[in-house]
């Protein structure tokens, strides 16, 4: 479901249960004055007329109480399900399932040097480790099906591939988190960026970037294998 349908999903019930309150205020206050209005004529009524009002104000009253009760249940149900929606909406972020954007960082690796799939997956990896909350390469979102590789073309020269396309040059690793973190999980000394730039003279571009957009994937996010537990370990069909 599209983020903004949610909302507006949300923002009905809010203003229909905001709108039912102030029914039931108006409602309440219309009570009160007709009681107080009442109260002057009261030495005039028939004691059958008192006991009759006095029947309908308590028929009445128990109205607004159950009214009230049911208006307290709907609102603690769309608490419920406002909770359960935003649960679902992260988890559709965090499985690729939409588009996402935020700060974060680049590293782009022209074709001027050399790059095998581990020394994408590397990166990748520490982004990860570092805090990074979406990665994509070349504007493709990376998640947990995703497979780097390389590859061979009919003529038998090799390749780097993500998901079985060729990875064009140049290669731009994308990710959304902290610029700073991410930044500082790439470039300790020691850290792959570092070994790149010693052991093999490759020397990424490496920029913090104030926005940055990652597609949906396209790889379907449904699980094939696993499925949910309960406490006691038994399986939910």
């Amino acid at each position: 479901m599209n983020p903004n349908e949610n909302n507006d999903r949300k923002q009905n019930h809010l203003l229909t249960f905001c709108l039912a309150l102030t029914l039931l205020s108006f409602a309440i206050v219309c009570q009160i004055n007709f009681e107080s209005n009442s109260l002057q004529d009261l030495e005039n009524q028939s004691t059958g007329t008192l006991v009759a009002m006095v029947r309908n104000l308590n028929e009445y009253r128990n109205n607004l109480e159950t009214e009230l009760e049911r208006l307290e249940r709907s609102k603690s149900s769309l608490n419920l399900t406002t909770g359960l929606e935003q649960q679902l909406d992260n988890t559709r972020i965090f499985a690729g399932a939409v588009p996402v954007s935020g700060p974060g960082i680049s590293v782009t690796i022209t074709a001027d040097y050399e790059i095998i799939s581990t020394d994408i997956v590397d990166i990748a990896s520490e982004l990860k480790v570092s805090g990074a909350e979406a990665i994509a390469v070349n504007n493709q979102r990376l998640t947990a099906r995703t497979r780097i590789s390389q590859d061979t073309d009919p003529d038998g020269n090799i390749f780097l591939s993500f998901n079985g396309e060729r990875l064009l040059t140049p290669i731009v690793i994308t990710a959304i988190g902290d610029p700073t973190t991410l930044e500082k999980g790439l470039t300790f000394t020691g850290g792959i960026i570092d070994s790149l730039n010693t052991l093999y003279a490759i020397y990424p571009i490496i920029r913090q970037e104030e926005t940055v957009n990652i597609p949906a994937t396209t790889l379907n996010t449904s699980p094939a294998y696993m499925k949910s537990v309960n406490q006691d370990n038994s399986q939910v069909v």
